[in-house]
């Protein structure tokens, strides 16, 4: 998942993709959402990582699952949730949380950095970065719960 990657973006686009019809320009889909490229591109990726979208050349389509996604009044995020677990950061913060009744942030970025996985050089920016993927995906989506007092994810 890229790091900078928030869930409301995800959705934003894909609500405002879905009012163009199923097929729109990069650039104007940026210009709708008054970003411009290089932010959208990160939000274009967390977006086809989900499925909920697709990109040909320089268009953007909806699937059949982001035209469903979009479609829904229940909670969008609920939805997510089977995608979510398998990706990373959520598929190693679900199993060390399964195994030891919960993990903090650093366990799953020491975890995923042990095996090359990291969002940033630096460690502690990349803990920061995984951190807050957790908080704004894995909890809004009820993949992980969050106990602030200790810092730790654990499974629901």
């Amino acid at each position: 998942m890229p790091g900078g990657v928030r869930a409301g973006q995800v959705i934003g686009l894909v609500e405002v993709a879905g009012s163009f019809g199923s097929r729109m320009d990069i650039a104007k889909m940026a210009d709708a959402m008054g970003a411009d490229l290089a932010v959208m591109l990160p939000i274009l990726d967390a977006a086809q990582m989900l499925g909920l979208v697709r990109m040909e050349k320089v268009d953007l389509l909806l699937t059949d699952e982001g035209l469903r996604f979009k479609a829904t009044s229940k909670n969008k995020m609920t939805q997510l949730k089977a995608k979510l677990a398998g990706i990373e950061p959520f598929r190693t913060a679900m199993e060390l949380a399964s195994k030891s009744g919960g993990a903090t942030s650093q366990d799953v970025a020491s975890s995923l950095s042990r095996r090359g996985v990291s969002w940033h050089y630096d460690p502690e920016l990349n803990d920061t970065l995984v951190h807050a993927l957790l908080i704004s995906w894995a909890l809004s989506s009820r993949l992980l719960s969050y106990d602030g007092k200790t810092g730790r994810f654990a499974r629901i």
